[in-house]
């Protein structure tokens, strides 16, 4: 299915990187579920922990979130905290608050 306005397959995960302030941020947009969860782990991991202290991933374009994608942020978040940094979760849509919050993430969540 294509979306007129943008042109973009929906459902299908699409990602951008940028810098921040000196901080690596994550553009999440779509659906992540179990198929693109290797693909957003993959993403996440190119931002190596020593390379900064936090990362950040924004939420805000996500239609969908699986217990695959919950189980990457907990392994980046891990991962973070284990090189004195931390994984922080930056403006969730709707659909991928909930299963935040039910998850017990949403303390991630900036």
């Amino acid at each position: 299915m294509i979306d007129r306005k943008s042109g973009r397959r929906l459902w299908r995960l699409h990602t951008k990187t940028s810098v921040e302030g000196g901080t690596p941020v994550l553009f999440v947009e779509g659906r992540l579920g179990h198929d693109s969860a290797a693909e957003l782990e993959a993403v996440a991991a190119r931002h190596p922990p020593d390379a900064s202290a936090n990362v950040v991933i924004d939420l805000s374009g996500v239609d969908y979130l699986s217990s695959a994608a919950l189980k990457v942020f907990e392994a980046v978040a891990d991962r973070q905290s284990q090189n004195a940094g931390r994984l922080r979760l930056r403006a969730p849509s709707v659909a991928a608050r909930l299963p935040l919050e039910l998850s017990g993430l949403l303390e991630l969540v900036e």
